[in-house]
């Protein structure tokens, strides 16, 4: 999923130290260390059901401003996102990826 790579690539460019923080939240998934929130229909998004979310950010940070947004599939998972939580931005990303639509720069 190369949305995902440029995703990591821009927190990255933001801080080196969240690009951390995102890999380490998708290797949770991955691992089946940590389960996310299961997402649904939203009013200002749309219908994220079947999507899950988890929160993370750098230590001490409360609240966590940052997201994964994926969902399983059989024994894999699918990230469809990572960013910023501000403005629904993230989960408008996860959406539009997952229905095919033409990212916005």
């Amino acid at each position: 999923m190369l949305g995902a790579y440029w995703d990591l690539d821009r927190l990255d460019d933001l801080d080196p130290a969240i690009a951390d923080a995102a890999t380490a939240a998708v290797s949770d998934v991955a691992h089946h260390h940590k389960r996310g929130k299961a997402l649904g229909e939203r009013h200002i998004t749309g219908d994220l059901t079947g999507l899950f979310r988890v929160k993370f950010d750098l230590p001490d940070i409360s609240p966590q401003r940052f997201r994964l947004v994926y969902q399983h599939e059989g024994d894999s998972v699918i990230i469809w996102a990572l960013g910023p939580r501000e403005d629904a931005q993230v989960y408008r990303e996860a959406l539009n990826r997952q229905s095919g639509r033409p990212q916005a720069e």
